[in-house]
Parts: C-alpha cells; sequence; structure tokens
C-alpha cells in the first residue's frame, strides 16, 4: 500500500512545485555567486586603474621637483601596475560576470512569468557551463553551424 510520502500516489502538483521552488533557489544561488565575483573583479580593476593614475600624477610631480631618484621608484611602481593589469584581466573579467548577472536576472524574470522548468533548467545548465569555463554564452553548448559539410 502506498504511503503519503510515496511520488506514486498521484501527489504530482505539490511535487512539481517543489521542484520549482527548488530550480527557482538553484538560480537565485548562481545569479548570488556571479554577484560575488563581479565584485570581487570590480574592485581589484577599480583599484589597479586608480593606482596607477595616482602614481602617474606622482611622478609628474616629483619630476617637477625633480626628484630623479623618486620619479625611477614610482615609474618601476607603475610598471608593475601595467604588468598586474595585463596578469589578471580584472576588466574583462568584470564584464563577463556583468553579462552573467543580467542573463540569470532574465531567467530569474522568465521562470517568474512561467518559463518551463525544462527551459530553465537547461539555460542555468548553460549558464553555469559557461560560468565554469568563463565563455560568453552559447560559445560552450553549442557548436558553429557553418563547419557542417
Amino acid at each position: 500500500m502506498a504511503t503519503l510520502s510515496d511520488p506514486f500516489m498521484g501527489n504530482s502538483t505539490s511535487t512539481a512545485a517543489a521542484d520549482a521552488n527548488a530550480l527557482l533557489a538553484e538560480v537565485n544561488a548562481f545569479l548570488a555567486d556571479c554577484q560575488h565575483r563581479l565584485a570581487f573583479n570590480t574592485r581589484w580593476d577599480n583599484l589597479l586603474n586608480v593606482a596607477g593614475i595616482v602614481l602617474s600624477v606622482a611622478i609628474i610631480a616629483s619630476g617637477a621637483y625633480e626628484t630623479s631618484r623618486l620619479t625611477t621608484i614610482l615609474g618601476g611602481l607603475v610598471a608593475a601596475i601595467v604588468t598586474a593589469q595585463r596578469a589578471f584581466p580584472f576588466g574583462p573579467r568584470a564584464q563577463f560576470y556583468r553579462v552573467l548577472v543580467g542573463q540569470t536576472a532574465n531567467l530569474l524574470t522568465d521562470t517568474k512569468a512561467g518559463a518551463p522548468p525544462s527551459m530553465v533548467a537547461t539555460t542555468l545548465k548553460s549558464l553555469r557551463l559557461d560560468f565554469a569555463q568563463q565563455l560568453p554564452r552559447g560559445s560552450s553548448s553549442k557548436s558553429d553551424e557553418k563547419e557542417k559539410p
């Protein structure tokens, strides 16, 4: 005999609602993770940009006061900051996560508007793959149609 916890009792409405709520929670968790990474990359990108500007102005000031040793040190620091910006591309990563945040927000809107859970799950799966590979959406889940003979 079936019990109340038996999934075969025909209580598919509550199961479907629970699945939809779980999917919505997963989308919200993904959004929070993307927002966290966006904030991290934006913060470091801004810090390196401001440091480069401040040091550049300091180089001009030290040159005006004819302190060549200080100018040399400040020049080396600017070179280090430029190298760090090239080695750690915080700006492009921030842009990437900004796009993912927007796409995930659109997915949340679709979910709340009644999009089929299978479509939401497929889109979330694609976004997660892009997140893991840091590739723009669509480039990781489908091959180029022009490659077919």
